[in-house]
């Protein structure tokens, strides 16, 4: 009797034991919560919209397609969070990523170091800076989709997929006979160009979310500049991307919220210089609607995914900024004694004119001297990681980035956390014969189109890959 008594108690006490053991590993272990939202936020008609040169005429005069801002909050189980936002418009600057990160942080428990703000790069949105007209309004209601995240945060299944899509992005820089560099949307002659210069990324990752046992959202992650509408066009629109989110709200349902995080597209384009520049809606369809396929394909395929950490990690990275010689300064000054007489060139297509880098160059000679710095971020979620670059870098980055992370599920985007013009590769600079004059090596590697020193994109990856090893 005593020993019945005596192993009954010892069997209870290990179960008490096992109990309290698995409740403290789930306390440890809980997994992650997810809250996704999103939020038109409904620029006035009249803004100036930003993305193509226009002469003296910017101003919207209408909207095609509605603006989106979209955004993912994860918490673990200690409550820390962070927050990725998506906003369809062409660029944010550093002070205008401040502002809304200061909003949401005073308007929730979420930090604002904590919080990843990107652009889409639809080139038909509205001008972001602080001091353009109802910026800050917008800006406002955008940010208040994280808010709107924040409040639906739920246990969540998360899944990563990827698929490959070869047929809609096109390097746009192109190597000629001559040995130098042409853009795409120039008009060039039938066997001119020998091939592109550089490479394109084709691949489309995305990560799918399970909320009480019912698929609630995707984060479309895929590196194209958005600029099917060129300054032809004169309504807000969310360009391809807006069609990405249509086309998987058709299969999936209209309270499905679909997500695009633009990768590093610096030098990546939708459009085939052997084909043309097809500038209307119903390319924009085209090609949203075949990514959508190739992003339902990466779902179809994802695999859940594990981990239940919630990290955010920062650098500031100094760079050094373009010397302008004292052969471009003079060269800028005859172009803008041009202007003085005769006003600005009229509206083109794509591109700039000489006066654009005229101005530019006399600005950059005033700051040469004085090293800036830009932002890296590393988020991590679980075995996610998200790395957001700023400005227009070029795709070769986000390739290199993606092989060295430690993370398999990596998501490497650009115009993140601040503009800073484009950050081509060292050798794109080499592309081409030198010379005073814009367009010698090609659009992005002109100064006033990039600011800062060569190299200075190789740095940013850097700082990625030394922060992915550290916070994994």
């Amino acid at each position: 009797m005593y020993k019945e008594k005596k192993t009954g108690i010892i069997l209870t006490a290990a179960i008490i034991a096992l109990i309290i053991s698995f409740s403290c590993d789930r306390k440890a272990d809980p997994g992650i919560k997810i809250g996704l939202a999103e939020v038109n936020y409904k620029p006035d008609v009249g803004l100036d919209l930003v993305g193509n040169y226009r002469g003296d005429d910017y101003a919207s005069r209408g909207i095609h397609d509605s603006l989106y801002a979209k955004a993912l909050v994860a918490e673990d189980g200690n409550g820390e969070k962070v927050a990725v936002l998506s906003v369809d418009i062409c660029n944010l600057s550093k002070e205008s990523v401040n502002f809304m990160r200061e909003y949401i942080g005073s308007q929730s428990d979420i930090r604002p170091e904590n919080i990843m703000i990107m652009a889409t790069h639809t080139h038909s949105g509205p001008r972001s800076g602080l001091d353009a007209p109802k910026a800050k309004e917008f800006l406002t209601r955008a940010a208040g989709a994280v808010l709107l995240a924040n409040e639906r945060l739920m246990p969540t299944i998360i899944s990563a997929g990827k698929s490959q899509e070869t047929r809609i992005s096109h390097n746009r820089r192109l190597r000629a006979k001559d040995g130098t560099t042409h853009m795409c949307w120039e008009k060039l002659e039938p066997g001119y160009i020998i091939e592109p210069w550089g490479s394109i990324d084709p691949e489309v990752i995305t990560l799918s979310f399970e909320q009480e046992g019912k698929e609630t959202g995707v984060l479309v992650n895929f590196g194209c500049h958005a600029t099917t509408l060129t300054g032809n066009n004169w309504l807000y629109s969310a360009d391809y991307p807006g069609y990405l989110a249509e086309a998987v709200k058709r299969v999936k349902g209209k309270d499905f919220v679909s997500m695009f995080c633009n990768g590093c597209c610096g030098n990546v384009t939708q459009v085939d210089y052997r084909i043309g520049f097809p500038d209307t809606f119903q390319e924009c369809q085209r090609i949203g609607y075949m990514l959508g396929v190739s992003a339902m394909e990466a779902m179809e395929n994802s695999k859940p995914v594990s981990g239940y950490t919630v990290a955010a990690s920062r650098e500031m990275v100094p760079l050094d900024r373009i010397n302008i010689s004292d052969e471009r300064l003079e060269w800028a000054k005859k172009i803008m004694k041009i202007v003085e007489k005769e006003g600005m060139p009229p509206i083109q297509a794509d591109g700039m004119p000489d006066a654009f880098y005229a101005k530019s160059w006399i600005e950059m000679r005033e700051k040469q001297d004085i090293i800036d710095s830009a932002e890296v971020m590393v988020i991590r979620i679980g075995d996610i990681a998200f790395v957001g670059l700023p400005g227009e870098i070029f795709n070769e980055f986000g390739i290199d980035i993606k092989a060295k992370s430690p993370c398999r599920n990596t998501i490497v985007t650009g115009l993140t956390n601040d503009t800073k013009a484009y950050f081509p590769t060292k050798v794109s600079f080499t592309q081409g014969p030198e010379g005073y004059t814009p367009y010698i090596t090609g659009y992005e590697t002109t100064p006033g189109s990039t600011r800062y020193e060569t190299g200075s994109g190789e740095k940013l990856a850097e700082s990625a890959v030394n922060q992915l090893k550290s916070i994994f």
